[in-house]
């Protein structure tokens, strides 16, 4: 500030108050501008801070997959073993009558649950189309980190690859009648296999993503799916191409797996070494019917006509 000292005191004091008014009001200009320049310049940080979001977004996984196969004990079953069962074996099967201590006793010997595809009460023709298939069943958890909302729009089977059942000995329990499970079915059988709804409702058997869509990210709570594969004669592997929709008007695919292994549904032979196959109606002792031993039973014989379609396709 320029010396002042050769002024009165009068003088003094009013060049000092002058220029303290002018530095305030300088200030007050200056804070202004500033407010007024944060005003004006937010719109464009906020819209860039909202793009360098959408861009880490846009880098997350679309979505992730969990898959479990689904151990739940079926209302009826068949259990494949690799191997014939021995004489000790046998009389070990024909000691458990009840039919899921006689499946647990299969499985601690190597067995594995083979299902029957869910019931159709709804579409005779499907349940037709299925009768002597086998299904698998997996609950695929879907997840997205993304913030942005995603949307599943289709989904597709695809890399089946199939051979020959390893099975030697079948063990069956047809229970009387079926049952329907929420989800949906895949039919690998048919190439390109989309998802049909096998729900009790109205569009049981109706295409999935004809009527319904699968809602991802956002916040959005993980999407639980039970899926059926169902084979018929032959084993596969295969796996579900997804197609998507984001909120960035974005489209794309991610292939879902069973980690880094596709997924895998077992098919029980045509004609095993044995067969087994539960008959209630006959005394204790003789429930289990080994239908390798006596092909004319009436429940063989109604497996074989079941299975007439696997023995058809081969070649038998």
């Amino acid at each position: 500030m320029p010396n002042t000292l050769h002024l009165s005191a009068a003088k003094r004091r009013r060049t000092i108050g002058v220029r303290v008014a002018v530095g305030v009001g300088l200030a007050v200009v200056a804070a202004v501008a500033a407010t007024l320049w944060q005003v004006m310049s937010q719109p464009a940080v906020t819209k860039s801070e909202q793009e360098a979001q959408d861009a880490l977004d846009k880098q997350e996984a679309p979505f992730t997959v969990g898959v479990d196969y689904d151990q739940t004990p079926p209302q009826g079953w068949k259990v494949a073993l690799d191997r014939p069962l021995t004489e000790a074996e046998r009389r070990g099967l024909a000691a458990r009558r009840d039919p899921e201590k006689a499946r647990a006793y299969l499985l601690s010997l190597g067995g594995r649950t083979v299902r029957y595809p869910s019931a159709f009460e709804k579409r005779t023709d499907l349940a037709i189309k299925y009768t002597g298939a086998d299904a698998t069943a997996l609950h695929l958890n879907l997840f997205s980190k993304r913030q942005a909302q995603l949307t599943i729009t289709s989904m597709e089977a695809v890399n089946v690859s199939c051979h020959a059942p390893t099975a030697k000995t079948v063990v069956v329990w047809q229970s009387q009648g079926g049952a329907a499970y929420e989800g949906v079915l895949f039919d690998l059988t048919t190439p390109g296999a989309t998802p049909v709804i096998t729900d009790e409702g109205d569009d049981q058997g109706a295409p999935y993503f004809g009527v319904r869509k699968i809602d991802l990210g956002g916040g959005a709570s993980p999407g639980g799916l039970r899926v059926e594969a169902l084979t018929r004669g032959q084993s596969c592997t295969w796996e579900i191409k997804a197609k998507y929709r984001d909120a960035y008007q974005g489209f794309g695919t991610v292939t879902l797996k069973d980690g880094e292994k596709p997924f895998a549904a077992e098919a029980t032979p045509a004609r095993p070494e044995q067969l087994w196959i539960m008959n209630a109606s006959k005394p204790d002792a003789e429930q289990w019917v080994p239908c390798h031993d006596v092909p004319e039973d009436a429940g063989c014989r109604a497996w074989r006509e079941g299975r007439a379609a696997d023995v058809s396709a081969s070649g038998g």
